[in-house]
């Protein structure tokens, strides 16, 4: 591969992966996560949390399967949930009182366009910075069918054999995927 930048190998039948690689250096992430935390004035155990996502990927992709989970602190007691989406499909977001975490998904979140969570969250006592320092990391979760990230192309597929009986189909996918993807608050 090293010289003639050619990969060649014997494929197994049916679909398989050829290469999985992970990106390291500098590159443009494909979502971008802007949180903030606002107090409520008037009542010291409420707060805010908003979080804002920016698709900015090409508007003829989609990210697919996302799923955004916001942990909380030990002394919630409730949170309620308010999404404003812009074209993303099967929005729905609630708060996991068992694992004290917010999960808001998203089954279609199509690229270029912007997408906000507004949470209310109630602890059974005040806000202090020690409770705010248990808020998060936000993580994130994704697929993004037939785009790719680091440009890395195909560009020729050859089928060396022919065997009789059997019709081999060309065809190569590209997906991003996310595998640890976080923003601190």
């Amino acid at each position: 591969f090293e010289h003639g930048r050619t990969l060649s190998f014997y494929p197994p039948d049916g679909e398989f992966v050829v290469l999985n690689y992970r990106l390291t250096g500098e590159f443009r992430a494909p979502f971008r996560i802007f949180p903030s935390i606002e107090e409520t004035p008037g009542e010291p155990n409420k707060i805010e949390i908003n979080i804002h996502v920016r698709a900015e990927m090409p508007d003829n992709h989609f990210g697919a399967n996302v799923c955004i989970e916001i942990p909380l602190p030990k002394n919630t007691v409730a949170a309620s949930c308010n999404i404003v989406s812009n074209g993303a499909s099967n929005v729905t977001a609630e708060y996991n009182s068992a694992e004290r975490k917010i999960l808001w998904q998203l089954k279609k979140f199509p690229g270029s366009t912007e997408q906000t969570l507004r949470s209310k969250v109630t602890f059974s006592s005040p806000c202090t910075s020690q409770v705010r320092k248990e808020i998060g990391p936000i993580s994130m979760n994704f697929e993004i069918p037939m785009y790719n990230v680091s440009q890395l192309q195909v560009r020729y597929l050859r089928i060396a054999e022919s065997m009789p009986g059997y019709t081999p189909y060309r065809w190569v996918r590209y997906v991003t995927q996310s595998s640890s993807y976080a923003c601190r608050l």
